[in-house]
């Protein structure tokens, strides 16, 4: 179903980063290979160790950090299948919407060709004001996907990993359609 798919997580400032090592796993049950970018406030939430552990791969932070060893095709944003933001703060759906590249997650939001998938977690109050549901609206004008909670989930609460899940194979299925 993934089989040499390349997609990339980008983990933002949320609660519910304790989720994506599963989702990792269950991509990679799948024969995708995961890359991961966290921001540098998604530090203050989860260091990179699980995140490297369940992706296999090294987890990027600074986009300005020299590479260990120099590699001329080492460009996320080109070589991902999908862009997933999950958990995408309000904070950095608002700086995709209006075109901020301040970090390396954003940058790879702005440079990518591939499909952008936000799965957000956003606190009630702020999910509930014009400028947030304007960033979305803007974000989902452009193309961006953004998945749907299911059940009593709220909409402003980050979907399941099953339904992330269910919305990356939808996406990825989409693009081979064209």
């Amino acid at each position: 179903m993934l089989i040499g798919k390349n997609i990339t997580i980008g983990i933002t400032a949320c609660t519910p980063v304790d989720q994506i090592p599963g989702l990792i796993r269950m991509l990679r049950n799948e024969k995708a290979e995961v890359k991961v970018i966290l921001t540098p406030n998604a530090l203050n939430f989860i260091t990179p160790l699980p995140l490297r552990r369940a992706s296999g791969n090294p987890v990027e932070i600074d986009q300005f950090e020299e590479p260990k060893v120099w590699d001329p095709d080492h460009k996320t944003s080109d070589q991902s299948d999908l862009l997933l933001i999950a958990p995408a703060s309000a904070n950095t759906i608002g700086k995709a919407a209006n075109g901020i590249a301040d970090n390396l997650l954003t940058t790879t939001i702005l440079s990518t060709t591939a499909p952008i998938v936000f799965a957000n977690n956003i606190n009630p109050m702020m999910y509930g004001k014009p400028s947030v549901q304007r960033n979305i609206r803007t974000l989902k004008e452009d193309g961006c996907i953004f998945v749907e909670s299911e059940g009593d989930r709220a909409p402003n609460r980050m979907p399941s990993n099953d339904q992330i899940f269910k919305t990356i194979i939808k996406a990825l299925e989409k693009m081979t359609e064209v």
